[in-house]
């Protein structure tokens, strides 16, 4: 689409210093009415209004005639845009269809149009003072290239990787002129030649950034919400807009979520699941100003259910589609309070290869064209979450809630709880002149909202923690916490008997360390002692026990040498079965030649104790050495190995042995 400035005479409603654009014949000019943004279609005979509910002048079109459109070159009413002077071959876009859907499709062309032109030319977009462009470089460029290579070898035991792999990182970024930034990152393996998965290991992708406008190329990321696109990687496109002197934000992404991948096995075991594949797009436009911001989110993903064969029988996969839509915002008032939050609506669809059903109760879902067609596996959640901060004289509260509805699925995040509604609360207070620092917070969560599942759980939290500077040299930290969950399960259900069985766990946690500073200058040490306790016990007798303590002291000898000693100490009981391991921790570091080679040795002796009898002797030793040749070049080496002995009958020793060479060289 091209577009070309024309000084055209502003009225009243258009906003002062916002140019006027002419598109294809069609002149648009940004209105305001009552802080909600219109566009303003003038053609000189006709003008239509659209505002955030619908359209006053259903045909969204330019200057209407009898039988066609002089938006360019054409014979027919096409709308308004670039189109070729041949239009009888154009297939008409299988996703909107006629009514509502063509619409919608109509009026998000206008709005993003005016919007992007709008965005791409601001007046101040060529202001900065050229004069400062020669003190900076025409081009400038740094990162890194870096190769790894690990061994194994185990004995005694069976492998738990391979006995050789390597990898290969390059991270560059180019500059130029200061102002444009083209970060590049690319990972290649051996692992992306044998095994078969949505995602691939080995990975590559661009992100130029010119002033506020950032694009994405490759194996990138975009976050909208938490709740609809929240930084899953896909191979594609985005851009992202977020200049510094202009409170619009915007962000827009194309590409492919999941690569097709049917089953891969080798000598019987499957290593992946069939997976179809998965495209996606979506946009995020809003605005960001000191105490104010909102933004309206749309994404949508779908599987192609032609991207791979017949599914094995064993495997139930089919192929999915998402549509969500969401809003975010939040504002401060009164100087001391904000309020954010986000409503995200999310139609999921299990299987898109059964047909389309029409629904009475969401009669809106089926007009909108080729987004989305609903069917008998389709479900239509919602997700909400909210904050409310104080912030006083040096302390702050707040306030949270959230509800997620049962089901409620987005393609935009790999993982997300639902099925839950929950209410928090915190505090933070400093006190003594900040020498200490308290925070709290405590909370309710249940499940089970619409009531559809047998047993109902509900969950109370507390914590509360203390941060304490006695002196320079003395530091403490204090954490308490309890957790309990409650559980009801109906187990009969009459018309005159209702029977049910309530299981009750609670989960406490103590934690506390002390750290004492000693020495002076040059030889300086650190005194170190940490506990921590863990026990949960329920309403059928049963619990556990967890203790673990670490007390060590570390020191520092001049420029080059430091030793540490610790001993450590974990005791579990569960069941009736006591597990107890203890032992010391040696350590030693030491630096050559100017600090340019550092080496570092530990060895660890642990005995193992099951119900107080010794079962098991474990050794291990780490050994690893830098060496940074030059300003570019370093080479390390790390070296693992551990040796098990164990006191049962018929068991033998295992050993296993993980050396990893890396070289980084520097741009």
């Amino acid at each position: 689409m091209s577009g070309r400035r024309q000084h055209i005479a502003p009225d009243k409603g258009v906003w002062p210093g916002i140019p006027v654009y002419v598109v294809a014949g069609c002149v648009f000019t940004p209105r305001r009415r009552k802080g909600m943004l219109l566009v303003r279609e003038d053609t000189r005979q006709n003008v239509s209004i659209v505002d955030a509910f619908g359209v006053t002048n259903q045909h969204l079109g330019c200057e209407d005639t009898p039988k066609d459109v002089r938006c360019g070159d054409t014979s027919r009413d096409i709308g308004c845009g670039d189109t070729p002077k041949n239009t009888k071959d154009t297939p008409q876009n299988p996703i909107v269809d006629n009514g509502v859907g063509q619409n919608i499709r109509y009026l998000g062309w206008r709005v993003a149009t005016v919007l992007l032109l709008t965005l791409a030319f601001p007046p101040t977009l060529f202001a900065q003072d050229l004069e400062t462009l020669g003190d900076q470089k025409l081009f400038a460029y740094n990162g890194s290239l870096s190769a790894t290579q690990t061994f194994y070898h185990a004995e005694g035991m069976p492998s738990r990787r391979d006995p050789y792999f390597w990898q290969l990182n390059a991270n560059l970024n180019l500059t130029f002129l200061g102002i444009i930034n083209v970060p590049l990152s690319a990972t290649l393996s051996q692992q992306n030649k044998s095994f078969a998965q949505p995602q691939p290991f080995n990975r590559f992708g661009i992100s130029p950034t010119y002033k506020g406008l950032t694009v994405h190329l490759g194996h990138r990321t975009i976050n909208f919400s938490d709740y609809t696109l929240a930084g899953n990687l896909f191979f594609g496109a985005g851009v992202e807009y977020k200049p510094e002197n202009n409170p619009v934000r915007v962000s827009a992404m194309y590409g492919r979520f999941a690569k097709p991948v049917a089953k891969f096995s080798q000598f019987g075991q499957v290593y992946a699941e069939p997976t179809y594949r998965r495209i996606g797009f979506g946009t995020k436009v809003g605005f960001e100003l000191e105490k104010q911001r909102a933004a309206v989110m749309f994404f949508r993903a779908y599987d192609d259910p032609n991207s791979i064969d017949v599914v094995d029988s064993s495997f139930v996969v089919t192929p999915e589609e998402n549509l969500v839509v969401g809003l975010e915002g939040g504002f401060k008032f009164f100087d001391r309070f904000s309020l954010e939050g986000e409503y995200a609506y999310s139609l999921f669809t299990r299987d898109r290869r059964i047909p389309e059903l029409f629904t009475n109760d969401y009669s809106f879902i089926n007009n909108l064209g080729g987004l989305y067609k609903p069917n008998g596996s389709s479900a239509f959640t919602n997700a909400l979450k909210s904050r409310l901060t104080y912030q006083g004289d040096g302390f702050q509260a707040n306030l949270s809630y959230r509800r997620v509805d049962p089901g409620y699925t987005t393609h935009g995040s790999s993982f997300l709880n639902n099925d839950l509604e929950d209410i928090t609360a915190g505090l933070s207070l400093p006190l003594f002149n900040n020498r200490v620092t308290l925070s709290t917070s405590s909370g309710l969560q249940h499940n089970n909202l619409d009531n559809q599942n047998s047993a109902q759980v509900n969950r109370y939290v507390f914590s509360s923690s203390a941060s304490i500077s006695a002196t320079e040299k003395l530091n403490i930290n204090l954490n308490v916490s309890n957790y309990s969950t409650s559980t009801q399960q109906l187990l009969l259900q009459t018309d005159i008997l209702s029977d049910t069985l309530e299981f009750f766990q609670v989960t406490r946690s103590a934690m506390a360390s002390v750290n004492y500073q000693t020495g002076k200058e040059t030889n300086t040490g650190s005194l170190f002692v940490s506990g921590n306790l863990q026990d949960a016990t329920d309403n059928q007798g049963n619990g556990s026990l967890f203790k673990s303590g670490n007390a060590g002291y570390s020191f520092k000898i001049g420029e080059y040498w430091s030793t540490n000693t610790s001993f450590t100490i974990n005791q579990s009981e569960a069941a009736g079965i006591s597990n107890l391991t203890l032992g010391p921790v040696f350590g030693v570091n030491r630096s050559f030649m100017d600090n340019k080679v550092r080496s570092s040795l530990s060895l660890s002796l642990l005995n193992s104790y099951l119900n107080k009898s010794r079962n098991s002797h474990i050794d291990n030793v780490r050994w690893s050495v830098n060496w940074t040749a030059g300003k570019r070049h370093t080479v390390s080496l790390n070296t693992f190995y551990l040796l098990k002995n164990s006191y049962e009958e018929a068991a033998k020793a295992t050993q296993e042995w993980r050396g990893t060479l890396n070289y980084a060289f520097r741009i």
